[in-house]
């Protein structure tokens, strides 16, 4: 049997474009373009979660640094993303990535990332609440292929079986052989060399089939240990920043409990824990402010706890002007107050003795409640009262045979302490006796009616109150005449100041008089006592230097000057002197 009859039947050979083969039974190699030949284009991320879902950053230079801050070439609008979070580099072998000490750090593929990573296409990077897949379709769709070998030419030695080749058509007019075995025989005479190669590449097959369900159920496995590990840091985060929400909002109960010393290790405990935290900073710089204000409130209350006006002034003085304890302060200052009027009523009622050691004690408290209020009323009649009395009292000299109090004598010591009612009844009991009382109760009644009209009355009627209360008082004064006083003084300061304004200077100086009368603490009614004084001089030269060529034009000024002068000033005597003279 020949070879047509023995071997399988001839593999058709396709025809070859180009020069043919050599004779060798050898196929040229095919030609097919390589990976280069398209654009490659550049490697990308893309935001698959987070605040900044769907944006695309293509990777086109050399290195980037991705973060919350608006200088990245990269920026995340993700608050749990650090303001710079991670570097990435372009290397020979591909983009590298590395955490740039982040506060949540960084994951790829749900590994921590402790060193510069490669990155390959599909990594998806974890920052925060944000992912970002890398994806670089060049790398990962390039392959290198190696140029087709060619087949090896058919031989029959070695044992091996022959190789499909082709007869060489018999001579026309002939027919072709062709086999006739079946599959079952053409396998049956293949050799057991050939049959083993099959049986490998078979087995081959299997244990690819077999690596590929392995590594699927590895990367199944690596996937869900991903998301494990991802959800317990998602877990770690969430209850770590609701224990450090939970810090601040109990600092800043503490604060609008007004208990700043608390709440101030609380804010530094939780910027222990978050050197960022926001808010945290402002709290302890109020807190560095408002500690010591509240040291010096609570010195001031000890302070009013035990009467002492003066050095619980001295504390509410020392409070900052900008403190959020504006409530407190106000609460404090009220209580001084009240506990100024309290004293000065306990040191009244130490007066009422006459005896020099409780008189003594009644000057101190007042001069403790002076101190601290300049202008308390009360505290001033009653300084000025236990002055004169333990003055008095400790006066050296002869032994004074002390005559009998005269009637009227209580009366009037009660008028002087505003005690009308009370004072009118003593006098009442011995005006039927004594015509002195009786005089006195008919002052008194006049002085009570006008009294009582006192917001209403003009200049004339508060200057017979004020004439009254002297002569009651033998010219002592009494607290309703300090209130007379005051109201007579603003009075008559509105006069002499209208005065001076239409250049009425005469009338001007007798009103701001009668306002330093009333009140000679008066500050206005002194200011226009000086100006016209002033303005006095200049007129006193004016006139006298018109005198012998104009006498009538400065006869007017001289008086003008003798009105505007008192009796005792120097111009008021030269101005009188030629007035006297230009009037001949």
């Amino acid at each position: 049997m020949n070879a047509m009859s023995n071997g399988p039947p001839p593999a058709r050979r396709r025809p070859t474009s180009g020069t043919p083969s050599s004779g060798t039974g050898q196929r040229a190699p095919v030609r097919r373009p390589t990976a280069g030949a398209s654009a490659v284009k550049p490697a990308k991320l893309v935001v698959i979660a987070g605040p900044s879902e769907g944006e695309e950053f293509p990777l086109s230079d050399a290195e980037y640094t991705v973060g919350r801050s608006a200088d990245n070439p990269i920026c995340l609008q993700d608050t749990s993303v650090s303001r710079k979070h991670i570097t990435l580099r372009r290397e020979s072998a591909g983009w590298m990535v590395s955490d740039m000490k982040s506060g949540n750090g960084t994951l790829v593929n749900g590994e921590p990332v402790t060193d510069e990573t490669l990155l390959a296409n599909g990594d998806v990077i974890t920052m925060g609440d944000s992912e970002l897949r890398y994806e670089d379709t060049a790398n990962s769709t390039a392959k290198v292929q190696a140029p087709s070998s060619p087949r090896p030419r058919p031989s029959s030695s070695a044992g091996r079986a022959p190789t499909a080749v082709p007869a060489r058509p018999g001579p026309r007019g002939e027919g072709r052989a062709r086999p006739q075995t079946s599959r079952a025989s053409a396998s049956a005479e293949l050799t057991p060399e050939v049959q083993r190669k099959r049986m490998r590449l078979k087995l081959a097959g299997v244990g690819v089939l077999v690596l590929l369900f392995a590594g699927l159920g590895v990367a199944r496995s690596r996937m869900r240990h991903q998301q494990e590990v991802r959800g317990r840091i998602e877990q770690e985060q969430r209850l770590y920043r609701e224990q450090l929400g939970g810090l601040f909002q109990e600092a800043k109960n503490l604060v609008r409990e007004g208990q700043w010393q608390q709440a101030k290790a609380k804010l530094e405990e939780l910027q222990n824990q978050a050197p960022d935290y926001p808010g945290v900073a402002d709290y302890l710089k109020a807190a560095e402010k408002e500690i010591p204000n509240q040291g010096h409130l609570a010195a001031a209350q000890k302070a009013l706890d035990k009467g002492e006006i003066v050095t619980a002034q001295a504390a509410l003085a020392k409070v900052s002007a900008d403190t959020q304890l504006y409530e407190q302060v106000k609460t404090a200052r009220r209580a001084l107050t009240d506990v100024a009027d309290k004293r000065t009523k306990e040191a009244n009622t130490l007066m009422a003795s006459r005896q020099l050691e409780s008189v003594q004690k009644a000057k101190a408290i007042t001069d403790d409640v002076l101190a601290a209020f300049p202008e308390h009323r009360d505290g001033k009649l009653i300084n000025d009262e236990a002055a004169r009395i333990i003055a008095d009292l400790t006066r050296p000299g002869p032994v004074r045979v002390v005559a009998a109090p005269k009637p009227w004598e209580p009366a009037v010591d009660r008028f002087r302490d505003g005690d009308i009612s009370g004072a009118v009844a003593i006098l009442n009991a011995c005006a039927a006796k004594t015509p002195q009382c009786k005089q006195l109760m008919s002052q008194m009644t006049e002085f009570g009616g006008l009294y009582k009209k006192l917001e209403d009355l003009e200049a004339k009627g508060l200057s017979r109150l004020l004439a009254l209360d002297k002569d009651i008082t033998d010219g002592r004064g009494s607290k309703m005449a300090k209130n007379a006083g005051t109201r007579a003084a603003t009075t008559f300061y509105k006069s002499a100041s209208g005065a001076k304004a239409a250049g009425q200077w005469s009338r001007a100086m007798e009103f701001a008089r009668r306002a330093l009368q009333a009140d000679p603490n008066h500050t206005g009614a002194a200011n226009i006592v000086n100006d016209l004084k002033g303005k006095a001089k200049d007129l006193y030269l004016q006139a006298y230097s018109i005198k012998d060529a104009s006498p009538e034009d400065a006869l007017p000024k001289f008086r003008d000057v003798v009105a505007m002068t008192p009796p005792d000033d120097e111009l008021h005597g030269k101005a009188q002197g030629w007035v006297e003279k230009l009037s001949r």
